[in-house]
């Protein structure tokens, strides 16, 4: 049959007429998808766990602040470009520090759809959490859990970015062995004290474990809890061992105290040192205890002073929160890009595939003070490095390791020396 108009009938050229129409009104339709389906782009849900109420909750808004930045500076620069720009919506989970609670909210995160989870900070809390992503199989990104136990057991699901406590301690006490033999110093007596939970356990047991290779010993170690409401009776045993180092592992308001009641005590010891402490290099307990928090030391995770996009996100968190952005903050923001980075490369919201993509990250792009973030077999970032922090001048500055220092450090420190 002729395809020529003049041969058709009316009914036919009428339905010919009628099918070009709705192809070009589909024409239409698709070059207009981009501008209703772009701006209904698929979200991608993360939900977070953290102590948002409770002992930690000072520690878990810094955490949420800086998981909040990222997620902004993502979703404004157009959100998941392999997904169609996807934006990230954060889901909200409150552990208040309880195990049975991360539990649940763990599992109320993934029912509602997560494709990952990240937190919960407390080691004690992540430990069990674990046991609820593996078998959800779920994505599981630790954010300032440090206990080395919670990677082990052979987990597929759970990674972690920042130093674990063997890589925390071991590095922070050879950095100020080091240090001190720089400066003519010989440190041979030491005392820790932890809070008694899983990460101050953790820390506590890797600077006893480390002290024969260094060749130091260990006088005192004190565990605590970290809602004691007075430090007198501990500190006062720490001071009659006389060490040369105090070092502290703990979190913000108990690390506090002891800094308050050591420097009342004259506690004696060449300097007082945080081990992945949360108040010691805190914007916030610096700028309210001047005099107190002058050349405290701490080994933390940080952020690159060298680095111009982390000069960039500081800014930005100041103009955001007006604070200066903590430890905690820097951690919390970082870890969203490391899932970023899966998210792009993994082109999807399927569990197993994140999982796949987050276990081949290789991102030189961050603002940490390390070579490029890569994980194990373990979920361990290999190149996982804490900085040695010190309090001069009203700020925390980065004294090592070298190829990130700002600053030289003051020691022994003359104050606790007493």
């Amino acid at each position: 049959m002729s395809n020529d108009p003049r041969h058709l009938d009316a009914r036919s050229l009428g339905r010919r007429r009628f099918l070009t129409t709705i192809g070009a009104a589909g024409a239409v339709a698709a070059l207009g998808t981009p501008a209703v389906g772009r701006a209904q782009a698929r979200e991608v849900k993360v939900g977070y766990l953290l102590p948002v109420t409770g002992p930690l909750a000072f520690e878990a808004q810094l955490a949420l602040n800086g998981l909040q930045l990222a997620v902004d500076e993502i979703n404004g620069a157009g959100g998941i470009k392999s997904l169609g720009g996807a934006r990230i919506t954060l889901l909200p989970g409150d552990t208040q520090n309880k195990v049975e609670l991360g539990n649940s909210e763990a599992a109320r995160l993934i029912d509602q759809g997560a494709t990952a989870l990240i937190g919960p900070f407390s080691s004690l809390v992540a430990f069990s959490v674990r046991q609820v992503t593996e078998k959800n199989k779920t994505p599981f990104l630790l954010l300032a859990t440090v206990a080395d136990n919670v990677l082990e057991g052979g987990l597929r699901y759970t990674f972690r970015m920042q130093p674990n406590g063997r890589a925390m301690a071991t590095l922070t006490m050879g950095n100020m062995i080091e240090m001190a033999k720089n400066g003519g110093v010989t440190i041979k007596r030491v005392a820790i004290m932890h809070e008694d939970g899983n990460f101050g356990t953790t820390m506590g047991n890797h600077v006893e474990a480390f002290a024969g290779k260094m060749g130091y010993e260990v006088v005192q170690r004190v565990p605590y809890n970290l809602r004691s409401p007075d430090f007198t009776a501990e500190l006062s045993k720490v001071k009659a061992a006389r060490p040369d180092l105090l070092v502290i592992s703990g979190y913000y308001g108990d690390s506090k105290l002891i800094a308050e009641t050591a420097s009342k005590l004259r506690i004696g010891v060449n300097a007082l040192v945080g081990l992945a402490n949360a108040a010691y290099s805190n914007p916030k307990f610096i700028a309210e205890n001047r005099d107190l928090t002058d050349l405290l030391f701490d080994g933390n995770y940080w952020h690159n002073p060298q680095s111009a996009r982390a000069r960039a996100v500081f800014e930005a968190y100041q103009k955001r929160f007006n604070s200066t952005m903590s430890n905690h903050g820097v951690q919390g923001y970082q870890v969203v890009f490391v899932l970023k980075d899966a998210l792009e490369r993994a082109a999807s919201t399927d569990r197993e595939k994140v999982r796949d993509a987050i276990a081949k990250t290789n991102l030189a792009d961050h603002i940490l003070t390390q070579d490029a973030i890569r994980f194990d077999d373990a979920g361990e970032n290999v190149n996982a490095t804490p900085a040695l922090l010190q309090v001069q001048g009203g700020k925390p500055v980065v004294v090592g390791p070298a190829r990130f220092q700002e600053a030289k450090p003051v020691f022994p420190v003359p104050k606790w020396k007493g």
